[in-house]
């Protein structure tokens, strides 16, 4: 478990605070690297040298549990064509998906993250774009994809 810094710590445990967390999103295509990069903000902001673009969004990350997955999925605003048109142009190859948590008075310093997952499944309307959040584990796949049972592997049941 990653440590957050003093004054993002004191923030939390203030009961009343100035101090805004904010969460930066980049998501990259494989071997293209980084195509679109939002910021859950009004403004601009600027964190190690690359600028995030304000935009509505909201995601819903998956956890590591033993118990079922819940559904784990990014919308984002759909208020600029360009975001589905970078989107469609990776269609057929893996889409990533970075998140860095980060207070506003401090972007350089990732309080939390970066956490990278796969996005996959993506939908639009003219409403939002939205896709589901997978980790890189195994835990969402059919592994193996085919089952095995008495019926059609006799031998290997005793």
């Amino acid at each position: 478990m990653s440590r957050i810094s003093k004054p993002a710590a004191e923030a939390v445990f203030a009961p009343e605070t100035e101090k805004v967390f904010l969460h930066l999103i980049t998501i990259e295509v494989s071997g293209g690297g980084a195509i679109l990069r939002f910021v859950d903000n009004n403004q601009p902001v600027t964190s190690g040298g690359e600028e995030f673009n304000p935009a509505a969004f909201s995601i819903i990350l998956p956890e590591q549990t033993d118990d079922a997955p819940r559904p784990c999925k990014l919308a984002i605003d759909n208020t600029d064509q360009l975001i589905f048109s970078e989107i469609k142009k990776a269609v057929g190859k893996e889409i990533y998906v970075k998140i860095c948590v980060i207070m506003a008075d401090t972007p350089d310093v990732y309080e939390r993250g970066p956490l990278k997952y796969i996005l996959r499944n993506v939908r639009a309307s003219k409403e939002k774009i939205e896709g589901e959040v997978h980790d890189f584990y195994l835990l969402d796949r059919k592994f193996p994809k085919d089952t095995y049972s008495p019926d059609d592997f006799e031998g290997l049941f005793f």
